[in-house]
């Protein structure tokens, strides 16, 4: 059996969300923030990925069970800039708005740049929560 510490450090982002760690399709354990768990994994698992969700949803990367050597600890951490800074952009729908109804009645200018605004923002977020959904969550050796 192999001995494995997981570790998150205490985030200002995602502090009533745990992370779930899975093995293959086995969930194994759960992370509350500031949280550090030792787990003994089962040697038949050892060909298996770790993985690490938020929700079932948005997670991280997958990592090999087979390289890690005996008693590692693996540190899993939240993007910074998908779980904290990336919100921000979406403050910028009202302008958009702004741009498309309020000043866009007389300027066809200004209209035609917050219709490029608007499908650019959406063009993002369906781009964060498809493509980049395995980006949510970092795991790292320590």
């Amino acid at each position: 059996m192999k001995k494995i510490t997981f570790k998150r450090p205490k985030e200002s982002f995602n502090q009533g969300l745990s992370y779930k760690i899975f093995i293959g399709n086995n969930k194994l354990t759960e992370l509350k923030n500031g949280e550090e768990k030792p787990v003994e994994v089962a040697t038949e698992l050892e060909n298996e990925q770790i993985t690490a969700t938020i929700q079932r949803w948005w997670g991280s990367g997958k990592m090999e069970l087979n390289s890690l050597s005996e008693n590692e600890t693996l540190n899993i951490k939240g993007n910074k800039f998908l779980n904290k800074r990336a919100m921000f952009i979406i403050a910028l729908l009202p302008l958009t708005g702004a741009l498309m109804f309020g000043y866009g009645r007389e300027n066809l200018v200004i209209k035609n740049i917050g219709i490029g605004l608007l499908i650019s923002i959406l063009i993002f977020v369906i781009g964060i929560l498809t493509i980049g959904r395995n980006k949510w969550l970092k795991i790292e050796k320590q």
